[in-house]
Order: structure tokens, then sequence, then C-alpha cells
């Protein structure tokens, strides 16, 4: 006759209300690593390393071979779509089987200590999400980790059992000290509004100047341009009359063009000498009037109107 156990042995014992803390506290973070994953592998990868306890990871491969370990495994659970609970419960025999690594043991041993968590955590119907695997993913699990920590245990073995070369430098940083004005030197508000606007006025100035240079300038220039494009003009049209006509109709053209030059020319000395002898005799008759002489504007206007003077 075999005697059945006391029934208050086949109960189990609920965990501590602190472990369940830590574990959603972990589930958490794994959880917001992959958010921010989604979004910046900088960002996530500096949020793991600080869930991790890992500050040196830039610089101590020792961190950084646990960082990529740890972060590869969670890749692996989301690729294989496992829940927060099931994530934790890979992440905790991952960390378990380096840690073992990390303290000496050897590659059999390591092993024996995964089989045993991971038969430990085997459940033929383990549910959506719990901290238990099925058959079919202990086998996927089992096949993760014989590709990727088992293949390359000599490495592991060896990262954390050699010692690591410490490469020291000094660095020379060059600090500034601020040079702070004395208030003795500073001015009162209505003084500083003053120069303000001083400068401002000198500014709109100068700006002014230098708008007014340019614009004579170029009015100059434009001058200058038609001084230049009448001069070439004149001597087109000069070479025009010396060149010999090819035909009766340039020849008599030639010949109008001749004519009509030279008239202008005696009608231009014509009226030169006719203004020249009419100031003449305009001053002649204010000397004998007595009046004074006449003035520029004056004579300018005499110059462009000029009266009939008998000869």
């Amino acid at each position: 006759m075999v005697n059945a156990k006391p029934a208050i042995q086949k109960e189990e014992v609920a965990p501590a209300a602190e472990d369940s803390v830590q574990v959603t506290k972990k589930q958490d973070v794994y959880q917001q690593y992959y958010e921010l994953l989604s979004s910046s592998l900088e960002e996530a990868t500096t949020h793991l390393a600080s869930v991790l306890d890992l500050p040196d990871y830039e610089s101590n491969p020792r961190s950084a071979a646990r960082l990529d370990f740890i972060s590869y495994a969670l890749q692996f659970a989301k690729e294989a779509c496992y829940g927060p609970r099931r994530v934790n419960a890979l992440i905790s025999i991952a960390s378990c089987m380096l840690d073992a690594a990390i303290a000496g043991a050897s590659c059999a041993e390591v092993q024996a200590t995964f089989q045993t968590r991971l038969l430990a955590a085997t459940s033929p119907r383990p549910g959506a999400d719990s901290e238990q695997f099925s058959p079919d993913q202990v086998a996927q699990v089992a096949q993760y980790f014989a590709r990727t920590f088992f293949r390359h245990f000599r490495l592991y073995s060896y990262l954390y059992s050699t010692p690591q070369d410490i490469i020291e430098s000094n660095a020379s940083l060059l600090v500034e000290t601020a040079i702070v004005p004395s208030f003795g030197d500073a001015l009162a508000e209505s003084e500083w509004l003053d120069a303000l606007d001083a400068k401002r006025m000198a500014e709109e100035a100068a700006a002014a100047e230098a708008k007014q240079a340019e614009e004579a300038a170029k009015e100059a220039a434009a001058a200058k341009a038609a001084e230049e494009a009448a001069m070439r003009a004149e001597e087109q049209r000069q070479a025009d009359l010396l060149r010999k006509p090819a035909t009766l109709e340039d020849a008599i053209e030639h010949m109008v063009a001749v004519r009509l030059d030279a008239e202008k020319k005696l009608l231009s000395e014509e009226y030169a000498s006719k203004e020249e002898a009419m100031l003449l005799r305009i001053a002649d008759l204010e000397a004998r009037a007595g009046l004074p002489p006449a003035s520029a504007g004056q004579k300018k206007r005499a110059n462009q109107a000029p009266s009939p003077t008998p000869q």
C-alpha cells in the first residue's frame, strides 16, 4: 500500500512579491527596448546598456560582448513572436549560461546548465505568453544557442579569462577663461540707445552716399557710352562719305550727303560768327548807355533766340 502525500505538499509556493515586481520591470524594460529599436538603434543600444549596467560598453570588449549577446537573443525572441514573460525567461537562461562561462565552467558544464534550465521551463501547453516553452519552442531555442553561443564558446571563454591590455593615454584640454568686462565701463541705457541710434544713422548715411555714388557712376558710364556711340556713328558716316560709290544711285546719295554736310558746316560757321558779332554789338551798346554788362543767363537766352540786327 502506497501512502499518499499530504495535500499541502502538492501546492505550489507562490513567488515573492518582490521577485514578481522585478520580473515585471524587466519585461517593461525589454518592451521599451523593442520600441526604441524601431526608431533609433543608437537609443535602443544605450537603453539596453543602462539596463544591463554596462556603461563602458563602447571601450570595454567584455561589456560589448555581453551587450551583443543579449541584444541578439532579444532579436531572436522578437522574430519568434515571444510575449514579454517568455522573452524574460529566455534572457534569464541566456544570462545564466554566459555567467557560467565567465566563471570558468567548461562547455559541457554550460550545456548541462542550459539543458537543466530549459527542460525545467518546458510545458506541453505553455499558453500564449508564459515563462514556459512548448516542445517546438524548446527545439528552436536549442538550435539558436547551438548556432551562436556554443559554436563560439571558446571565444567567449578566451575573452573573459584572458587579461586585457590596458591602453592609457593623456589628453591636454585647453580651458578658456571668460573675460568679464568691468561694470565701470558699462553705459547707461539711454546712452546705449543713443549710441545705437548714432550708429544706425551713420550706417544709413553711408549707404545713401554709396547709393548716390553708384548712381552717379552709372550715369557717367551711360553718358560716356552715348558719347562713344555718337563718335563711332560720326566716324562711320565720314567713312561712308569717303567711300567710292559703286552704282549711280550710290553716287547720287553720296553727292547729296556731301553737299548736306558742307551746307551744315557753312551754316554752323555762319551762325557762330553772327552770334559773336551780336554779342560784341550788345556789349558796345550797353557800354554807351552806361548799363551794366548782361549776365550769363541773358547772354544765353540771346544766343538761343537772336533778334535780327542791321548789318
